[in-house]
């Protein structure tokens, strides 16, 4: 799997979204996804032409069932159609804090801290297998 650290320091151009929506069905709303534009698939671009793709996924635990996690690839071409407008952007990732807000033991929430102080966050939320974003 791809250590999304190693993008600390490179310029963030452009951030496109798969299909998405504003909410989950009531029966899922709760804190895991308060605040975010649900989606099941993010892409993001860099000055370099490098474009990496995170969706949500299932991380395998010995002797339970799996952890709801998120996978990080590099992609050769970006096939998502919505744009996840920042006004900010073009803008440099200073820092990236990896999390599990779920309780899963594994990573399932990314923050990339933006030179500006602005955040873009990304996690996995509920229902299983969703993610969400959001700018704080």
């Amino acid at each position: 799997m791809f250590d999304l650290k190693s993008l600390i320091g490179k310029l963030l151009v452009s951030v496109t979204l798969g299909h998405n929506h504003e909410k989950v069905h009531h029966a899922w709303r709760d804190e895991s996804n308060e605040g975010f534009l649900i989606c099941y698939d993010i892409n993001l671009e860099f000055e370099n032409n490098k474009i990496y793709s995170i969706k949500p996924c299932e991380v395998e635990m010995i002797h339970r069932y799996p952890s709801l996690g998120l996978s990080v690839e590099a992609i050769e071409k970006i096939e998502l159609s919505f744009p996840f407008n920042i006004a900010e952007l073009p803008m440099r990732i200073c820092d990236i804090i990896e999390s599990d807000h779920l309780g899963e033991e594994v990573t399932n929430q990314y923050t990339l801290v933006l030179d500006n102080g602005k955040n873009i966050v990304f996690s996995h939320v509920y229902p299983p297998m969703s993610m969400g974003i959001k700018i704080e």
